[in-house]
C-alpha cells in the first residue's frame, strides 16, 4: 500500500527494465508503473562516447546522465504531464566504460580483472516532465573488489549469474561478499539512487504524505 500520493494523482513512469530498480521504488511506497523506454541504448552510447571523448579521455559520467535523459524522453510521448523516471549505471574501471557482459566466460573475465583494484560505479538519475529534465542527479560509488581466487570467482558467477549487470556482479544478491571496501550510496550502486528522487519530490511538493494510511 502507498504511503504517499502524487500531487497530480498520477504515478510516476519508471522508464526501465530493471526489476532492481522496480524493487527499489516499490519499497519507496511511491506510487508508479513501469514501462520499457523506447530507446536504443548501445547505439545512443557509442554516439555519446565518440560525443564525450577528449584527447582520449572519456567523460563517462556525462554520458551516463545523457542516457538516463534519453530513457526517460522515450516515454515523453506517451506519458505527457506525467513525471518519467529514467536511470543509467555505468561502470567504470581505469577510466574507461566496462561494458556489460554477456555470458559466463566475459564476467568471469571482468571481475578477475578487477580483482583487488578500485572501480566505479556511476548511477545517473532524470526526471522528465513534458519532455523538459526537472532533475538530474549523479552518485558515484567507489569499489574495491578483495583477492579473489579464480575458483571462488567461477562458483560466484556460476551461482549468481551476474551476464549483464554492470560490473558482473549483483550488489543485491551475493554480490556482496566479492567486496572489501565499498564508498557510497548503497542504492546507487544498485542502479537508483532513491533518496535524492524522494528529497526533491517533497522538495517541489510533488509528493505528499499520508499519514492516515497504515501498512503491515
Amino acid at each position: 500500500m502507498n504511503l504517499v500520493s502524487s500531487s497530480s494523482n498520477l504515478p510516476v513512469v519508471l522508464a526501465s527494465s530493471s526489476a532492481v530498480r522496480k524493487k527499489i521504488l516499490s519499497e519507496s511506497f511511491i506510487p508508479f508503473i513501469v514501462d520499457i523506454p523506447e530507446f536504443d541504448e548501445e547505439q545512443a552510447k557509442q554516439k555519446l562516447v565518440q560525443k564525450f571523448t577528449n584527447n582520449t579521455k572519456i567523460n563517462i559520467k556525462k554520458i551516463a546522465l545523457e542516457l538516463a535523459i534519453g530513457k526517460a524522453k522515450s516515454l515523453s510521448k506517451k506519458y505527457p504531464n506525467q513525471l518519467i523516471i529514467g536511470s543509467d549505471q555505468i561502470c567504470e574501471f581505469n577510466s574507461t566504460i566496462l561494458n556489460k557482459s554477456q555470458n559466463a566466460e566475459q564476467a568471469i573475465h571482468q571481475l578477475q580483472m578487477m580483482q583487488d583494484n578500485l572501480h566505479l560505479q556511476n548511477n545517473a538519475t532524470a526526471i522528465i516532465c513534458n519532455n523538459q529534465v526537472i532533475f538530474k542527479h549523479l552518485s558515484v560509488a567507489k569499489m574495491w573488489l578483495r583477492h579473489l581466487p579464480m575458483q571462488e570467482i567461477e562458483q560466484y558467477v556460476a551461482l549468481d549469474q551476474p551476464w549483464g549487470c554492470a560490473g558482473s556482479y549483483k550488489y543485491e544478491s551475493l554480490g556482496k561478499h566479492l567486496f572489501k571496501k565499498v564508498e557510497g550510496d548503497y542504492f546507487a550502486v544498485l542502479g537508483l539512487a532513491i533518496q535524492p528522487i524522494i528529497a526533491f519530490l517533497y522538495q517541489q511538493k510533488l509528493l505528499n504524505f499520508n499519514s492516515n494510511i497504515s501498512y503491515a
